[in-house]
């Protein structure tokens, strides 16, 4: 029985120990996220490799913290990961465990997880200190060249400056100017922020120089907390500068400068970011849609505008004789059409007929002073057919002067004689006005003894017998589209824009006339026409040359601007006037998509981001405002959570609109997760074509074991096979910061010995 009681006993013990302890793997493993920061620059760590430890218990965290800050011995982690060049990372812990993060030489940080989902650390990594040696060997302030990062219209640039011991003093000042400068021509576009550091004796000494008052010294405002001493110090340094052209490259330089209170005894300027830029977008596919604006809703009231218009009616008379030939069917035809226009003028509750212009004109036949008087008979002919056809008030108020009269000229019988194909008689009688010039006399006498005058000239004399009636009015009314558009097509001066359509009349042809080239004129025409009559531009031909522009890859942003009020956040706004009645629309949709469309064509991507925050978040939209959000560099990261949420959801939204965007997407993420992801992606391409390799290779360079025998060829088969297919892409290479110099002349010397045999590396190692 004791034996039993004692079993029993043990059990009860150890049942009880049990229940009070719950050993890690009943716990759950959670996936933690977030952010580690440098606490003085709150900016992620550059240079440093900054790792992330998980244990599922807090005691083992404690233990392996105190193993890590005394460098004593290995440390067994339940997990591991590193943190990327945004400073994110993620691991599974278990949700009671602890993280211990380190970075360089500080201590490390310990976490408990205790549920959390997100944890974000900030570490004083401090200015790190160089170990260096003293030795006889001259030394020299020298960065290396760093390949900068171009997203969007964003130069990011990184480097450090390595200050050698006893270049610095307590009494000294050293001044880093960094600035950039455009590879092709040396122009300088930006100088970044300076970097100073002040001794803690030229720091009190200035502040006597400047009356104990610092403001007066320029550059304090620049100085680093951290005092210049005479020990080694590497200093970091992390910029962006906004560039015009994202298509060029850039390149920075810095002065360097040491100085005491009497002298500068150092001064340098070197080369610190290469020409050499990272454009992980460069291959990013995408299409910008094109808006139209409503036709109805920018329509131009029509205007009754002053027309004045004339026209002309011949009539022929019998030989010798005031009178005309009535035989002449067209004569007829022709008195009832002029009294039909005159009447319609006369009726029109808008017209005004003005002046009424009779002219006789007799043949040169016979002599000249007869055949004057004969036209003037005529000509009072047919100002007493007026008299006939037209209501008396209406002559009272309408001018009508003496009638003219003329003999018509021998060479007036040229034009007639070869709409007849009499080409021979009209060469021979052309050829006795040229020898009788000044006498019309002697030209009929010598025309008369032609053999063929009797028939041929005579026949056709009756041409130059005949009535002109020249009438003008003016009439108030708009024009039919008929109309508008007949006078674009005849009338030269319409055409060639010497005379300028009303609006209205523009806005009928907008939609009439379907030759592009022509169109476009009309829309630049129609919009400056607006500017000089209205002070500002008309919104409907403005939107249609922009899409104009867009269809044929040309780019002009003043053309929108003026339409779009970034004050006003949101599109489609409606606002009443200053009259209180009259609404317009602020930012309409399709003014801001096609104006952003322009500013990416333009390859000013921050305008673009701007307009695509103006615009609506509709489905038609979503891609449009993906593309440009991302182009300008804003698919990763955040400082807020919905500022994350939305750089993800343009991540992915671009991500998925192409097979070969997938490919770019990840790896402008630039993390070692994301490299892996777009390799694996990349073999999914299409091999005929040349970009495929040239992402393959990107992919390689980045994550092969450049150590490794075989693989560190990688890159560089890919690079061959890219420029066997398209060697477009050689100069592109040449300057790709994510190729670099070594494996861009690595593969040009290796080109023309493997090109014909890279088929069979690639299907070898399965690339």
């Amino acid at each position: 029985m004791k034996t039993e009681f004692k079993q029993i006993k043990i059990l009860i013990l150890f049942l009880a120990l049990y229940a009070g302890y719950v050993p890690a793997w009943t716990q759950q493993i959670k996936l933690v996220s977030g952010r580690v920061l440098d606490k003085e620059t709150k900016l992620p760590f550059k240079d440093e490799v900054v790792y992330v430890y998980a244990f599922n218990t807090v005691a083992a965290a404690v233990e392996a913290k105190k193993v890590i800050d005394s460098s004593s011995g290995m440390v067994f982690s339940d997990g591991k990961e590193i943190v990327d060049e945004g400073g994110y990372y993620e691991i599974r812990v278990a949700e009671n465990g602890a993280l211990i993060f380190k970075v360089g030489l500080t201590n490390a940080i310990l976490q408990e997880v205790n549920y959390q989902m997100e944890i974000n650390v900030f570490i004083d990594a401090g200015i790190v200190i160089d170990n260096i040696d003293v030795v006889a060997a001259l030394q020299d302030i020298a960065p290396k060249e760093a390949a900068p990062t171009l997203i969007g219209n964003k130069l990011i640039m990184r480097n450090s400056f390595p200050i050698p011991a006893q270049f610095g003093k307590t009494n000294a000042r050293l001044i880093i100017q960094p600035y950039v400068m455009v590879c092709d021509n040396q122009d300088t576009i930006a100088f970044t922020r300076p970097m100073v550091y002040d001794g803690e004796q030229y720091r009190m000494t200035q502040e006597r120089r400047m009356l104990y008052n610092l403001k007066n010294d320029p550059l304090v405002r620049f100085a680093a907390d951290v005092p210049l001493t005479e020990n080694a110090m590497k200093i970091d340094w992390e910029d962006t500068v906004m560039v015009p052209d994202p298509t060029k490259n850039y390149y920075g330089n810095a002065i360097i400068q040491l100085e005491d209170y009497n002298m500068v005894y150092y001064n340098k300027l070197t080369k610190i970011i290469s020409c050499e830029a990272r454009r992980p977008l460069k291959f990013l596919e995408y299409s910008l849609d094109k808006y139209s604006l409503d036709f109805n809703d920018y329509k131009r009231r029509a205007k009754r505008e002053l027309r004045n218009t004339a026209a002309n009616v011949s009539l022929t008379f019998l030989v010798n004789k005031a009178e005309i030939d009535k035989k002449d069917p067209n004569n007829e035809e022709q008195l009832k059409e002029l009294r039909n226009n005159l009447m319609n003028i006369i009726n029109c509750e808008d017209c005004t007929l003005k002046e009424i212009r009779v002219t006789g004109v007799s043949s040169p036949e016979g002599n000249y002073q007869s055949n004057l008087a004969l036209a003037q008979r005529r000509a009072v002919f047919a100002k007493n057919q007026l008299n006939r056809m037209l209501p008396v008030g209406s002559l009272s108020r309408t001018f009508l002067p003496a009638p003219d009269a003329r003999v018509a000229e021998w060479s007036e019988l040229i034009p007639v004689l070869k709409a007849d194909s009499c080409f021979k008689e009209a060469e021979e009688i052309l050829k006795i006005i040229e020898e009788n010039p000044d006498s019309q006399q002697k030209q009929y006498l010598a025309i008369r003894k032609l053999p063929y005058y009797n028939t041929v000239v005579k026949e056709h004399l009756g041409s130059l017998r005949y009535m002109r009636f020249e009438y003008k009015h003016e009439i108030y009314r708009e024009l039919t589209p008929e109309e508008i558009l007949q006078r674009y097509e005849t009338d030269e001066d319409y055409r060639t824009g010497k005379k300028d359509f009303a609006l209205y009349e523009y806005w009928h042809l907008f939609q009439m006339v379907k030759d592009s080239l022509e169109l476009e004129n009309l829309y630049r025409r129609a919009y400056r026409a607006s500017m000089e009559t209205e002070g500002q531009p008309w919104i409907l031909p403005a939107n249609l040359l922009a899409v104009s522009y867009l269809s044929r890859d040309t780019v002009d942003t003043s053309i929108l601007e003026p339409f779009i009020d970034r004050k006003t956040r949101g599109a489609n706004v409606v606002r009443t006037r200053m009259d209180g009645v009259t609404k317009e629309i602020i930012n309409p949709e399709a003014v801001v998509a096609n104006q952003l469309s322009m500013y990416v064509k333009a390859n000013n991507f921050e305008q673009a981001s701007v307009m695509a925050q103006i615009l609506p978040d509709t489905e038609k939209n979503a891609l449009l405002k993906a593309y440009a959000m991302c182009l300008g560099g804003y698919y990763r990261g955040g400082n807020t959570a919905k500022e994350r949420e939305e750089a993800k959801k343009t991540f992915e939204l671009v991500k998925n609109s192409s097979p070969i965007n997938k490919v770019v997407m990840h790896l402008a993420m630039d993390t070692k997760r994301d490299d892996a992801i777009a390799l694996k992606e990349a073999a999914n391409l299409p091999v005929e074509n040349p970009i495929t390799w040239y992402l393959k290779a990107i992919a390689y360079n980045r994550t092969v074991n450049p150590s490794s025998p075989v693989e560190y060829i990688f890159p560089e088969y890919c690079l061959i096979k890219c420029f066997s297919l398209d060697s477009k892409y050689i100069p592109i290479a040449e300057t790709d910061g994510d190729i670099g110099k070594e494996l861009f002349e690595g593969t040009m010397n290796d080109f023309e010995t493997y090109k014909y045999l890279i088929d069979q590396y690639i299907m070898q190692y399965k690339l």
